[in-house]
């Protein structure tokens, strides 16, 4: 059986919209564009330092500002949720990669403007970029289609294509401009490629790691330094959280040279009753001296020394070393509020930091380690109830001492792809598999077994009985539910350019209504229903036998499959685990099984 698309939620609500806006700017800045919400996912800064570029998620544009000014200079509309921007070595050019437009828009910078150039379709779900250092080539990781790309930037065509599973998000260039890295999200794999010899150097994979985010090479180019989360094989209780034996929050330095493919040292940044939720971006500056990490769960910036960091080759255990917390390497906590992501370096050992929810740029000293300077990029006078509940489900801060959010799991709204032991079953020892949460207000009942009729008690049962936060006010859980309304499923690439279905999937849908008869649980606009049945899976020692069949929208983005994620691929769980001459259906052949999985694949 496919999984659930119900709330399981290894959600953590935190303080809403007011504690994300908590830090004001350190001097007054000039009044902000009106218009939405910027929510800047990336920044990328200008040679000299003065000027910056931000992609602006939910407002699908691009903004120029002038950092020592404190101002936008120019906005201008690129793709769909741009998730990536990037100046060219001579700071003449930009790319922005577009989430949901597929593509990768260009932009011409002269001065004070912006001026749109080409778009170049890259394939589903684009997200990190580089420039080569000679600008002539531009590195793309394309998530949905777990690749990374080179384009041939005078050309506007891509080039070259490596396959780099699953859900490829951050890129890093070594200083010599010789190696590319590549960190998948989901699958805790970082690549490595020689770009002189056009072949893969080394790939390794991180432990548990899963939500691969910040990555960087050291200055002197031996290793590779990547952000993460580290999933523990325990049941999600209380006291296993304040254990760190849940969800640990960790860097992890990868050597260059090594035979081993799991060559790595890590180091815990979770300090005992106040742990650092969700980091994302990573950068080093001051000329190498500062580590600086965002943890934007916690609405923070880390400062290590970067030369004093306390590597670990074996497990760093799971919290915050004694090297850390006391003496003068002891690492610093800034707080920014919102929900802090990129970091980029600026001269005289400061950093540009991209602010989703305040919708500004901060600038901070990390010898200081203060913010200096913030700059409004545009939002509306107030907050959406909706937007609300947006800063709710990023925040980590109601969880048990703060170690994860919602996002954390339900990454992005969406999955991590991870199962965990929670109480969402009332009952422990039957791990289950993170659902997505795309369109999940119009798929209930909620979990695996289809017990829960009301998704408001289904919120409020994760935040007190998995995250063991504190329980949310109706305002609060109305937030929520209002955000979780707007999780929608991104363009579909399996489908033309007018939307229409494949011949071999129109076939599959031929076969999914008769010979397979899987119309009889997946049917409607979500392919789902309101009853549980025994699908002939083995009982998981939950007080619950039956199952509730998932949406079957937005299958090409999941996986893997089934309530414990036994199916690795959609063929595997219709050969293996779900076939149909097991369920009342008649046995396919492999030419319709193919032809059924291209069917599941366009929904």
């Amino acid at each position: 059986m496919l999984r659930r698309c119900a709330i399981a939620l290894c959600l953590i609500m935190g303080p809403a919209l007011a504690l994300a806006l908590r830090h004001a700017p350190a001097r007054p800045a000039p009044a902000q564009p009106a218009g939405p919400h910027r929510s800047p996912v990336e920044v990328a800064v200008l040679p000299g330092g003065r000027l910056a570029l931000t992609a602006n998620h939910t407002a699908g544009t691009v903004s120029l500002i002038d950092l020592d000014a404190g101002k936008v200079l120019a906005e201008e509309r690129c793709g769909n949720r741009p998730a990536a921007v990037v100046c060219s070595p001579d700071g003449k050019h930009a790319a922005v990669s577009n989430l949901w437009s597929g593509t990768i828009s260009f932009f011409d910078i002269a001065g004070s403007s912006l001026k749109p150039g080409a778009q170049v379709e890259v394939g589903p779900l684009p997200r990190g970029l580089l420039f080569a250092p000679d600008g002539k080539a531009l590195f793309a990781a394309v998530a949905g289609a777990d690749e990374v790309v080179q384009i041939d930037v005078p050309g506007r065509k891509v080039s070259r294509r490596w396959p780099a599973p699953r859900e490829p998000r951050h890129l890093a260039l070594s200083p010599d401009g010789r190696h590319l890295a590549a960190a998948s999200s989901r699958s805790g794999e970082v690549r490595c490629w020689n770009l002189r010899t056009d072949k893969p150097e080394w790939q390794r994979r991180i432990g548990d790691a899963f939500n691969l985010r910040g990555l960087a090479f050291t200055p002197d180019g031996t290793a590779v330094l990547c952000a993460h989360n580290v999933r523990r094989d325990f049941p999600v209780s209380k006291e296993n959280i304040d254990r760190g034996w849940v969800i640990d929050n960790r860097l992890t330095k990868l050597a260059m040279k090594g035979d081993s493919p799991f060559a790595y040292e890590q180091v815990s940044l979770d300090r005992r009753g106040e742990a650092v939720a969700d980091l994302d971006g990573l950068a080093l500056c001051g000329k190498g001296r500062w580590l600086a990490v965002a943890a934007s769960g916690t609405h923070e910036l880390l400062l290590l020394d970067a030369e004093a960091v306390p590597w670990s080759a074996g497990d760093p255990g799971d919290h915050l070393s004694l090297e850390l917390e006391i003496g003068k390497h002891a690492m610093r906590r800034v707080r920014l509020g919102g929900r802090p992501l990129a970091l980029a370096p600026l001269p005289g050992g400061r950093l540009a930091v991209a602010n989703y929810l305040l919708d500004a740029v901060q600038v901070v000293d990390a010898k200081a380690g203060k913010v200096i300077r913030s700059i409004p990029l545009g939002s509306p006078p107030q907050p959406s109830l909706a937007r609300k509940g947006e800063a709710i489900f990023y925040d980590g801060a109601r969880s048990h001492h703060q170690w994860f959010s919602c996002h954390t799991c339900h990454t992005d709204g969406h999955t991590c792809g991870a199962n965990f032991d929670t109480l969402n079953d009332d009952s422990y020892g039957n791990a289950k598999l993170t659902p997505s949460l795309r369109h999940v207000t119009r798929t209930g009942p909620w979990t695996w077994h289809g017990w829960q009729k009301d998704l408001g008690a289904s919120v409020e049962k994760s935040l007190t009985q998995t995250m063991f936060g504190p329980k949310p006010t109706a305002d609060e859980t109305k937030a929520l539910l209002a955000y979780l309304g707007t999780l929608e499923h991104p363009p579909n690439p399996h489908l033309g350019r007018g939307g229409k279905p494949s011949a071999a999937a129109r076939r599959g849908e031929t076969v999914f209504k008769g010979k397979a008869r899987c119309i009889r649980c997946h049917k409607g606009d979500e392919y789902t229903s309101t009853g549980s049945y025994d699908v002939k899976l083995e009982e998981d020692d939950s007080p619950y036998k039956l199952w509730n069949p998932p949406t079957l929208r937005g299958l090409w983005d999941r996986g893997p499959f089934l309530h414990d994620g036994r199916a690795a691929t959609l063929d595997d769980l219709l050969r293996r685990h779900h076939a149909p001459e097991k369920l009342g259906g008649e046995a396919l052949t492999a030419e319709e099984r193919r032809d059924l999985v291209e069917f599941l694949k366009s929904l």
